[in-house]
């Protein structure tokens, strides 16, 4: 269990219509490509598109925004809503705007005379139940921590169907994966249906830290995206300069991955 936790702790449903592929990019390419990062909750003020061209790789050149794309978001009920570019290439849709476990939503970009397409299914979450912590003073401690304070998580998994999930910690406001080898996922092949009741998480904190402990759903295409990002963990994520070889399921040849996600979070301060 140590080590299938580690695992968890050191790393958006249907089947999505489109088929996943992997771009493999020339990093000398003199044509820009089209990044998105896109993601759809059942949170209002937690959904958003982010748009950049990339940059040839060893042009040293910086990324570009996408600032007068049209972007909508459609759902299998008939439901379309827009979204409006906010600042450095980033589109939010209004603010009472969220998603709905079990619909299928259907991302469109129209950006430099080209169409993008892409399509998640956004999955129950089980509800996160508690969120407890403890201080460890780093001396003969049984998973060899260092000093610090910990927390463990419980949550119910959702029986009879294959689950995967994304951990997201915010630290006084700011995500702790800032960094691609930061990334937390996990699925539910080890533990199905069961009750997870003290599952540590083996990142160290500080007294009177704020902490937002947020549970997401993945679809099984998301989880192999991020796996996928995380072992690119000296490029800085796939809207870095260099995202070759990851998986994707926008249409035309862009990079980058749109997906779908209920939430459950709690909020702690260390003491």
């Amino acid at each position: 269990m140590k080590k299938f936790a580690l695992l968890f702790f050191s790393m958006l449903a249907l089947v999505f219509t489109s088929c996943e592929t992997v771009v493999d990019l020339d990093l000398e390419q003199s044509k820009p490509v089209l990044s998105v990062e896109a993601i759809v909750t059942d949170h209002p003020n937690m959904n958003f598109v982010q748009l950049i061209m990339s940059a040839p790789y060893a042009k040293n050149l910086e990324p570009a925004a996408v600032t007068n794309a049209q972007v909508t978001l459609t759902d299998n009920a008939g439901n379309s809503t827009p979204l409006l570019h906010d600042a450095n290439g980033r589109y939010k849709p209004t603010a009472s705007f969220k998603g709905i476990p079990g619909r299928t939503y259907t991302l469109t970009i129209q950006a430099h005379n080209q169409t993008y397409i892409a399509t998640s299914v956004l999955n129950p979450v089980p509800v996160l139940d508690k969120v407890k912590q403890e201080y460890v003073d780093g001396k003969n401690d049984d998973y060899g921590r260092e000093k610090g304070y910990y927390i463990s998580t419980a949550f119910q998994d959702i029986a009879g169907v294959r689950n995967y999930y994304k951990l997201n910690i915010l630290v006084n406001g700011q995500l702790k994966q800032e960094k691609s080898e930061d990334i937390q996922v996990t699925d539910d092949q080890l533990y199905d249906g069961a009750y997870l009741d003290d599952f540590r998480i083996f990142i160290p904190f500080q007294k009177n830290d704020k902490l937002e402990i947020s549970l997401l759903s993945l679809t099984k295409e998301a989880y192999d995206f991020y796996v996928a990002l995380h072992s690119l963990s000296s490029q800085g994520g796939f809207l870095g300069r260099n995202p070759a070889n990851l998986p994707t399921n926008i249409s035309n040849g862009a990079v980058g991955f749109f997906s779908a996600s209920a939430v459950s979070a709690k909020s702690l301060v260390m003491e």
